[in-house]
């Protein structure tokens, strides 16, 4: 047998990548290197194409992010404003509609009143003026329930807060009602007397 150890070495470097491979061989693996970096710079070029062109917008734009979210308490918040702001419109189209269905009948309506709370209506000699207050009344209260309105919904596409519009139409509604019908009232003289005549007796 022939002793392994004591034959020749070769001296050559172990082949790497096909180096010492036949004539003509090509490796697969550079192959597919070759192709991917191929299909990278067409790619590569394509983007650099469309980019060029007038308007079109650069490829490496980011998209537009979304806004910072709305935080869970004000949108809660908007969301409780819209549904007292829609109820106090409610509560006012309520009254607009009465007041202008009373008109016709305000003043034997409110005397009818005064007579069940233990009145004496008999002396009460301004039916005309009282009848009077009973328009103003409705006329203010469409005018402004019209401008309310508007400011309501303008305010609630907005986004803003808006409870406080038919609030503050509601206060100045009753304030105008108030004023209104207290002034005919307390300018009777007979009647003023006859209430206080009837609250000094025993």
């Amino acid at each position: 047998m022939t002793d392994e150890s004591s034959a020749p070495r070769d001296a050559r470097p172990r082949p790497r990548y096909g180096e010492y491979a036949p004539e003509g061989w090509v490796s697969p693996v550079a192959d597919a290197a070759a192709a991917r970096e191929a299909e990278l710079a067409a790619k590569a070029a394509e983007s650099r194409a469309v980019d060029a062109r007038p308007g079109a917008a650069p490829a490496t734009q980011a998209a537009p992010t979304a806004g910072p979210a709305t935080p869970a308490g004000l949108s809660t918040g908007r969301r409780v404003d819209r549904i007292a702001t829609l109820a106090l419109i409610g509560l006012a189209v309520y009254n607009v509609v009465g007041n202008v269905v009373l008109v016709p009948n305000f003043s034997a309506t409110l005397l009818d009143l005064l007579r069940r709370s233990g009145y004496d209506v008999d002396t009460f000699t301004s039916q005309a003026g009282l009848q009077t207050a009973g328009a103003v009344i409705a006329v203010t209260s469409l005018v402004v329930f019209v401008v309310m309105l508007w400011w309501s919904l303008r305010r609630l596409r907005a986004g803003r807060l808006s409870f406080f519009v038919p609030l503050a139409a509601g206060v100045l509604v009753t304030a105008v009602q108030l004023v209104a019908v207290f002034s005919v009232v307390l300018g009777d003289a007979a009647f003023v007397q006859s209430v206080m005549d009837a609250g000094s007796r025993p």
